[in-house]
């Protein structure tokens, strides 16, 4: 079949500055699929599930039907299993192959809320139950929680790595204001993981929904950048803009080769980068700056690893234009606010608060320039706060981790 992925390369400006001293040079990657591919990869999907006392009510009433319905998409080619924690670990729905929805459905009605959080033992449960089914297929952990867990971050992260280094996926999600936004992005800052809020309990039925459609419209994994620069330019900094924003861990693999894993592929779902490049200096001329290959293993595809490419060349002028694109502006906007909400976040932990409220104000007037309404104006209310010598808010605070990075439902 033809190339379902097409790779564009925008810079920053059209020309580069001709000069004796080293420069910085913005690239917006834009990868976009052109056709769509038949995913014949089935679903292993283990949900861990919150069952603590604050679960209660209308939470696990949403939590279940969401279950049930996740049961209603997936056939015997598929498997699925729930495990619930609060103080301990419990398989509710031992990992298998989707045959019996109605006895599925009864093993999830039964779940109950009360005690504890200790997140741990329900992920290393889960590991042990997604592993069971010997299907071969996209295996997804997706862990939902309320509240904070109780002294065993370090093993969360842990069991986290280990998942994803035996490419299991993870996904972490969110609801109300008081479980710990540090710890779930932690886990899940590795490819083929990703992390939620969800403000209302009402959206989690729709965000699982969402979230087995993206693993079922995979095309594509071990989806990975390779950037070819100068040997002696560097690859400064390199974010994820869309679908959401994170940083990514470039791969030095010397002489100006740099890796960059990004994990799984969902038709129809753009994603775009930006890369902070420092080249060396250069005089007038037409440079090559460098050359992206984004590289993927199309699932159920004849062809083992497929390519789509792009080749960066500037002209070098004594006058280089000050105007920015608007597409790679908009995106700058967006990630600076990123970093700058992230490190007011750690002025506020270290109780310098001023600079706290002035890097949330920079934040809230970067997103206001990128068109984020909405949420600039959250960033300036919580930026308010702290200046009238307040503590900001739960619910605002997740609103601008999230919002920032693209990953907040409901309202």
């Amino acid at each position: 079949m033809s190339n379902p992925i097409t790779l564009t390369v925008q810079p920053a400006r059209p020309e580069l500055q001709a000069s004796s001293n080293p420069q910085l040079v913005y690239l917006f990657v834009k990868a976009q699929t052109v056709a769509t591919a038949q995913r014949t990869m089935p679903l292993n999907v283990c949900l861990v599930l919150d069952r603590s006392s604050s679960m209660r009510g209308d939470r696990l009433f949403h939590v279940k039907e969401a279950a049930r319905q996740i049961v209603s998409h997936l056939d015997s080619s598929h498997a699925f299993g729930v495990v619930a924690f609060n103080d301990r670990a419990e398989v509710i729905v031992p990992s298998q192959q989707v045959r019996d929805r109605d006895t599925l459905s009864q093993m999830i009605g039964g779940l109950e809320a009360r005690g504890g959080t200790e997140m741990a033992q329900g992920l290393a449960v889960g590991l042990q139950e997604i592993e069971r089914p010997k299907i071969n297929g996209l295996s997804r952990l997706i862990l939902l929680t309320d509240g904070r867990t109780y002294g065993d971050e370090h093993a969360c992260v842990e069991l986290a790595r280990r998942a994803q280094r035996r490419g299991i996926g993870l996904t972490t999600l969110g609801v109300g204001t008081e479980w710990n936004e540090d710890l779930l992005e932690t886990m899940t800052s590795g490819p083929n993981s990703r992390t939620q809020y969800i403000a209302s309990a009402k959206e989690i039925a729709a965000v699982f929904e969402r979230e087995v459609e993206r693993l079922r419209s995979t095309i594509a994994q071990n989806v990975e950048l390779a950037v070819a620069l100068h040997p002696e330019a560097q690859l400064r900094s390199i974010y994820r803009v869309a679908p959401f924003i994170t940083a990514v861990q470039p791969q030095n693999m010397g002489n100006g080769a740099w890796r960059v894993p990004v994990g799984e592929w969902v038709a129809q779902e753009d994603q775009s980068f930006m890369l902070e490049l420092v080249l060396p200096p250069v005089d007038a001329g037409t440079k090559p700056v460098a050359r992206i290959d984004l590289r993927y293993e199309l699932i159920g595809g004849a062809v083992a690893q497929n390519a789509a490419s792009a080749a960066v060349q500037l002209p070098a002028v004594a006058q280089q234009s000050q105007s920015v694109d608007d597409d790679v502006r908009k995106a700058l906007e967006r990630v600076v606010a990123y970093q700058l909400q992230l490190r007011a976040w750690q002025s506020v932990s270290e109780g310098r608060i001023d600079d706290a409220t002035k890097r949330l104000q920079t934040a809230g007037t970067h997103l206001f320039n990128a068109g984020e309404v909405e949420l600039a104006e959250t960033v300036h209310a919580e930026a308010t706060r702290l200046l009238q010598g307040g503590p900001t808010s739960a619910d605002g605070r997740k609103r601008i981790k999230y919002g920032t990075r693209g990953l907040v439902a409901g309202g």
